[in-house]
Formats: C-alpha cells, sequence, structure tokens
C-alpha cells in the first residue's frame, strides 16, 4: 500500500537530486493565534476593570487583573504547545526526519488554530461585557435590570400564552389550508386548469403582502363590514384568521413540494392494485410527503410565533403589549428583555430540531 503524498512526496531537482517538500507552514498559524491571544488578554483587561467598577472603585485594578489572568491562563496552554511543536518541526527538519517534522508541523497549526478558536469565542464575550458596563453599566440599567424584570416575569409569562395560542391555532388552520392548495395546485388535467389558476393567484397574492398589513385589514375591517356573525367575533379571532390566510400560502408551498417529491410510479402502482384515488393521497402520498416536509414546516411554525407579536397593533395584549405597559410604567424597556427570552426559550429548541430534521431526511435521502 503507497503511503501517503504528505509523508513521501520527493521533488526533482535541477541538478539530478532529489529534495524534500517542506511542511506546511506554521510561522503565520502562529502568530495570528499569539495577536489573537494578545488583543483578548488586553479586552479582557478593559472588561474585568469595567465589571469591578460597578462594585467599587477600589477593586478596578484586581478585577482587571483577574479577568486578564484567566484569559491568559486559558490561552497559555495552546499558545505554548504551538510553538514547542513548532521548534520540534524546525529540529527534526535540520536532522533529517522529515516525516516526524510534518508530524511536528501539523501538531504545531492545530494547536494554533485551537488557540484562534477560544480566542473567537472569548472576544464576543468581553466585547459584550464591555458594552454592559461602559458609562456605569447604562446598557444593563436600560435592558437588564434585574426588579423590572421580576416585577413583570409573571404577567408577561402569562400574557405570552397568548401569543403561543395564536401561534398554535393559526398554525394548525394554515396547515390545513395549505394542503388543499396544493391539493389544488396537483390536480392534473385541463379540467382542472381554473382551479389551479386560483391556487397560484392566492399564493402568489398572500405571499407578496406583509404580515401587518394583512392582520390590520383583517382585524379593523371585517369589523367595520358590519357582516351579522362575521363581523361581531373577538379580535384574537380576527388575529388567528389573518396569520393563517398568510402562512397558508407558506405551508402550501411546503406541501406542495412533498406531494411533488413522490415518484409517481408510487401512485401508478397504486391505482393499478384498484385503490381509490382519495386513499391512495391519504394512506400513500400524504404519510411520506408529511415527513419529507417536517423540518421546513416546523421552520415555518417558528416563523409564525415571532409574527404573533404584530397582534399588538389590533389591542390584542400579549407578551410585547404587557411589556410595554411595564416599560411605560418604569420608563425602563428590561420588561421587553422579558419578551426576548420567552421567545428564544421556545424557539432555539425548535430550530435545533428543524436542524435534526432536515439532516435526518437528507440521511434518508442518501444525501
Amino acid at each position: 500500500m503507497a503511503k501517503p503524498l504528505d509523508d513521501l512526496v520527493l521533488v526533482a531537482a535541477a541538478g539530478g537530486t532529489t529534495r524534500q517538500t517542506p511542511p506546511l507552514p506554521t510561522a503565520w498559524p502562529v502568530a495570528i493565534a499569539a495577536v489573537l491571544s494578545a488583543a483578548s488578554v488586553g479586552i479582557a483587561t478593559l472588561a474585568g476593570s469595567d465589571v469591578a467598577a460597578l462594585v467599587s472603585v477600589h477593586i478596578r485594578s484586581y478585577g482587571a487583573a483577574l479577568a486578564a489572568l484567566c484569559v491568559a491562563l486559558v490561552l497559555v496552554a495552546p499558545i505554548g504547545r504551538a510553538l514547542r511543536t513548532r521548534a520540534r518541526s524546525a529540529n527534526a527538519w535540520g536532522a533529517g526526519d522529515y516525516i516526524g517534522a510534518r508530524e511536528q508541523a501539523a501538531h504545531s497549526r492545530h494547536h494554533a488554530f485551537t488557540a484562534m478558536g477560544i480566542t473567537g469565542f472569548l472576544l464576543p464575550f468581553l466585547a459584550i461585557a464591555i458594552f454592559l458596563s461602559i458609562n456605569d453599566a447604562v446598557v444593563y440599567k436600560t435592558f437588564l435590570r434585574g426588579d423590572v424584570i421580576l416585577a413583570s416575569l409573571i404577567d408577561v409569562t402569562k400574557a405570552f400564552g397568548v401569543n403561543v395560542s395564536i401561534a398554535v391555532a393559526a398554525q394548525l388552520l394554515s396547515m390545513l389550508f395549505g394542503l388543499m392548495l396544493a391539493v389544488g395546485r396537483s390536480l392534473q388535467g385541463s379540467s382542472f386548469v381554473l382551479v389551479r389558476g386560483v391556487c397560484i393567484f392566492y399564493v402568489d397574492i398572500f405571499r407578496s403582502l406583509p404580515a401587518i398589513v394583512i392582520i390590520y385589514l383583517v382585524c379593523f375591517g371585517v369589523p367595520l363590514m358590519g357582516i351579522p356573525i362575521l363581523s361581531d367575533g373577538e379580535p384574537m379571532v380576527y388575529a388567528i384568521a389573518a396569520l393563517s390566510l398568510t402562512y397558508s400560502a407558506y405551508n402550501g408551498e411546503q406541501f406542495r413540494a412533498g406531494l411533488q417529491g413522490i415518484h409517481r410510479s408510487q401512485i401508478s402502482a397504486a391505482q393499478s392494485l384498484g385503490i381509490p384515488p382519495g386513499a391512495v393521497l391519504r394512506l400513500i402520498v400524504l404519510p411520506q410527503a408529511i415527513r419529507r416536509i417536517a423540518g421546513p414546516m416546523l421552520g415555518n411554525f417558528i416563523a409564525l410565533q415571532k409574527d404573533t407579536a404584530l397582534v399588538n397593533i389590533v389591542g390584542i395584549v400579549d407578551a410585547f403589549t404587557q411589556a410595554k405597559i411595564y416599560s411605560a410604567n418604569y420608563y425602563n424597556l428590561s420588561s421587553v428583555t422579558v419578551v426576548c427570552i420567552l421567545f428564544i426559550a421556545i424557539t432555539i429548541p425548535q430550530t435545533r430540531l428543524v436542524d435534526y430534521l432536515v439532516s435526518r431526511a437528507d440521511l434518508k435521502e442518501g444525501r
């Protein structure tokens, strides 16, 4: 079995002799890692100083020294290993141990890149710490005041249930209507050309309009029409209907993509066995299509959840409206931070689930 090229690459020289291909360069990765590490220690010094000053001006220097020491201790190991293995690579190369030189050079680059990765992780957090603590922590006091967060937490969380209820109801309705649109667009033959045209027109229109415009028109327009029963509904019902109209267009396209992904031979085989068309759709096509579009459909649901915050424009007391009441009372925006935390808390797990479902679908498809 031939050895790897990195171990036995020989390059012909002009005089007929041979020379070994040198290892990959280590100077620039080590230099960049050292510069980033020094920058991280410097920024940690500033961050520690600013944060400590919030507690007491007298411990400012101690906070700076402690932060710089912690960051330096984290980074000294990979930087030190990168420098040592780089020196070993040079010594091995000078001694004619070409394979050992390449191996040590690879280790040096690995440790240098590890140091870069650590600094890439630390620098954003240090920058945030400085941002929150500058100007006597004005950012912290504006958005993260603990007393305001605790005072508004219960009421904002209860109001957040309105957002969740609207999102779940609107998603169920939009999925049902979206499936009807997808089936309508998938009908074959000249007999259904008008049905396909209506479905295409609906999807194009509602995908072009902002959700906030639909919410405004439905929630204010339907009651103004004065139609018995239809105009006597609650604002929350109208908000659900508006979001359902908007997202049914998106969900319909997702369903259509799933239906078109099923090979025609499966439908033909089922029909040849005498299975009715409705049963073919219900038992064979839809189960496979739903499995394929579960990830993207959940992505639409995440977007719908975030758009429920728009219903505050029509007077519905959702989490954002409740937070604005506390913001006006306290003249502080920390209550709105609670809304952000709640949306993040329910969105991130769903996002990771979307990634898992998409990866699993790709794995089953062999991609």
